[in-house]
């Protein structure tokens, strides 16, 4: 049997830990589940097909119809989140690669994470910037647009050096984070694009 951290579920994060208040709202929410032997691994990053499971948590698990054809070559009925990543397609969240994949057990990046928060709020009318919301993400850079409105709702603050690191992986932690903010703070609810 695995110790749990005082006032934590899992056995890998604490109180006192960066995100934790975030990562247990998302436990208690039911939005992240942490893994099978109690740890929910802060640091690990998120891979895509597990984003489109927390989001579709996030929208209350709605009933997802199965499609006649595949939309992706790389992910079929019965893997892991599978529901959870048609539904992600089928709501305009997700449009995978133009090669027709998913890449399901691939990290998600933070520009890409960014794309399916602001998909999710519906796509909210926002004017792409003109400058750069942030060090490293110029104006005409993939999802500048998706990641000013993050800024700017506050749900992305970026590091100390300004920078958002558009594509490093997105960690688990940080995650848990970006989704509060999006319905704690913003209040934001699934919106179909």
């Amino acid at each position: 049997m695995q110790i749990l951290r005082a006032g934590s579920p899992f056995t890998d994060i604490k109180e006192g830990d960066e995100h934790f208040d975030a990562v247990l709202w998302a436990y208690n929410a039911g939005i992240a589940k942490g893994y099978p032997d109690y740890t929910y691994r802060p640091l690990a990053p998120v891979n895509r097909d597990a984003m489109a499971a927390f989001l579709h948590r996030m929208a209350g698990s709605p009933a997802v119809t199965l499609p006649r054809t595949e939309p992706f070559t790389d992910i079929t009925k019965g893997d892991q989140h599978y529901e959870a990543v048609i539904w992600a397609y089928q709501n305009a969240i997700t449009t995978g690669y133009p090669d027709r994949t998913f890449r399901p057990t691939e990290p998600i990046a933070r520009n890409a994470m960014a794309a399916f928060l602001y998909r999710y709020a519906g796509s909210p009318a926002t004017a792409a910037p003109t400058t750069a919301p942030f060090a490293d993400v110029p104006a005409g850079s993939a999802f500048a647009k998706e990641i000013a409105w993050l800024k700017e709702r506050g749900i992305a603050k970026g590091w100390a050096d300004g920078t958002f690191r558009p594509y490093s992986p997105m960690n688990r932690d940080a995650t848990a984070a970006f989704i509060q903010r999006v319905v704690v703070q913003e209040g934001v609810k699934f919106r179909k694009g």
